[in-house]
């Protein structure tokens, strides 16, 4: 098998490498779905995921249940009614962040610098502030895996290799490697999201700044419909951690990218969907709406009021099964989108039985030819 050696090294010295054979297959079904689902293909498009999908994907993915609704009232400028502080400062912050790679083409460690600078804004402590260079940390790092203590905490690399690697980041960055097409791009995003991870430059915040790097590289190179890829890994859990884990250890870089070449193909199969949704209702789908969809193309099995609402609860504060029916299940019911196929034997509360749902098929006429990753019954 031929591996793809990369000019991003370990602080130990070795290369990291991939297998291009093997992302070969999901490539091709990467290029077949772009090229008929092309109406994700644009700036405006990637505006509308970052403000506020994108937001909440990017803070989920550390463990953070931001509810959508409170996402979208601190980006209304409506952040003084929300008490915890620390919510309204991940969020903002973010929010800020984006503004600032959308209005910016200039990659370097200053821009870098300027954009950790807002992410981490009011997070970090007092030991991170009194440790911290002109750049990047100056002292060791200790990593969570999957934000839990009672796991085995990694070491990030050595802080006086950081500039060096920094360097190799950049290097790689703003080379000709990887550049022709849309998921050429997107692999490389993703490339540069894994070495950023592995270099560990801060003592917090680093995930959400790679990730951001990474859409900011994406949206330089205009792959707009990839800019989703947050959302995906929000719902992988631990795999997530694992590849990248693996990855560190071996090298071999293959398994994250492929991971993360599945999962965005995913999530793009669900915004097709949902698009297609959209334009055959009379309704304009609510922001609410819109996550509604999202969660239940998502769910495996047959799919209650009553499983949803556990499902919804795994990513967000936690809410009632009667408050999340009114709020996200009831409106698409009265659009037509959702139909009840039946009710359960179990109650939602003690008038309310639960019911089984379906979407309703006269709502969809997409090419389904392209749909291989999302189960719409």
């Amino acid at each position: 098998m031929l591996y793809k050696k990369l000019n991003l090294i370990s602080e130990a010295g070795n290369s990291f490498y991939y297998s291009e054979n093997q992302l070969q297959e999901i490539y091709k079904e990467l290029e077949e779905f772009l090229e008929k689902a092309n109406n994700l293909n644009n700036l405006h498009f990637a505006k509308k995921m970052l403000f506020s999908y994108e937001i909440k994907a990017n803070n989920q993915v550390e463990g953070y249940g931001d509810d959508f609704l409170l996402i979208e009232k601190i980006i209304k400028q409506k952040e003084q009614e929300i008490k915890d502080i620390n919510a309204r400062k991940r969020i903002i912050n973010l929010y800020r962040g984006y503004q600032y790679i959308l209005e910016n083409h200039n990659f370097s460690q200053d821009s870098l610098k300027e954009l950790y600078d807002i992410l981490s804004n009011g997070l970090l402590d007092e030991y991170d502030l009194t440790h911290f260079g002109k750049f990047y940390r100056l002292a060791p790092v200790y990593i969570l895996r999957c934000g839990r203590l009672d796991n085995t905490l990694d070491e990030g690399i050595d802080y006086q290799k950081i500039p060096d690697l920094i360097d190799k980041y950049f290097q790689f960055l703003t080379s000709s490697y990887l550049e022709g097409d849309m998921v050429a791009a997107y692999i490389k995003s993703q490339i540069l999201h894994f070495y950023f991870v592995y270099i560990h430059p801060y003592f917090d915040v680093n995930g959400r700044t790679s990730r951001t790097m990474s859409l900011w590289y994406l949206l330089d190179k205009e792959a707009y419909p990839f800019i989703i890829f947050n959302r995906g890994i929000s719902f992988k859990g631990s795999k997530y951690d694992k590849v990248i884990s693996d990855a560190k250890k071996s090298f071999n870089i293959t398994s994250f990218l492929n991971l993360m070449l599945l999962t965005v193909k995913t999530e793009l199969e669900k915004e097709y969907i949902i698009q297609n949704i959209a334009s055959n209702i009379d309704n304009k789908l609510r922001g609410m709406d819109y996550q509604t969809l999202l969660y239940f193309l998502t769910m495996n099995g047959v799919k209650t009021v009553k499983d949803f609402t556990f499902f919804y609860n795994s990513f967000n504060d936690k809410k009632k099964a009667l408050d999340i029916y009114k709020e996200m299940i009831m409106p698409l019911i009265e659009m037509d989108v959702f139909n009840v196929e039946r009710y359960t034997k179990r109650f939602i509360n003690n008038e309310l039985p639960n019911m089984v749902l379906k979407i309703n098929p006269g709502k969809i006429d997409l090419d389904k030819n392209i749909i291989k990753r999302v189960k719409i019954k």
